[in-house]
């Protein structure tokens, strides 16, 4: 009897560690995730707006996964279930879907209008 409630104690001891590790490392992927997406934002949009003050700029960028797009001069980039936007000062209407990889992304603005070209 003694040992049958020491395995049960042993087992529970177990399960509670597994569960409290698989909650840990879902709270870190998600974190993981979330960073990315704000460094791939950050240097997606430093190059519209270099585009933005210089009429034009272009950059070789590692992506994961996503959405680049501009909407009414809201700029944004989506990777996951993440988003993050700001505004800018121009007028915009485009939307690229890019895997994963590295990409030529091409900014042009001209006439108050913002474009994307992305190889």
């Amino acid at each position: 009897m003694v040992e049958l409630v020491e395995y049960a104690v042993a087992f529970m001891a177990s399960a509670l560690l597994v569960g409290g590790s698989v909650v840990v490392y879902n709270s870190f992927t998600s974190y993981e995730v979330e960073l990315q997406l704000k460094g791939t934002f950050s240097e997606v949009a430093g190059v519209a707006q270099s585009a933005l003050l210089n009429g034009s700029a272009r950059s070789t960028v590692l992506l994961p996964d996503s959405t680049i797009g501009c909407e009414r001069g809201t700029f944004y980039v989506s990777a996951g279930a993440g988003t993050i936007s700001q505004t800018i000062p121009a007028g915009c209407d485009f939307q690229a879907k890019v895997s994963a990889g590295t990409h030529l992304l091409t900014f042009n603005a001209s006439s108050g209008m913002l474009v994307l070209a992305v190889r």
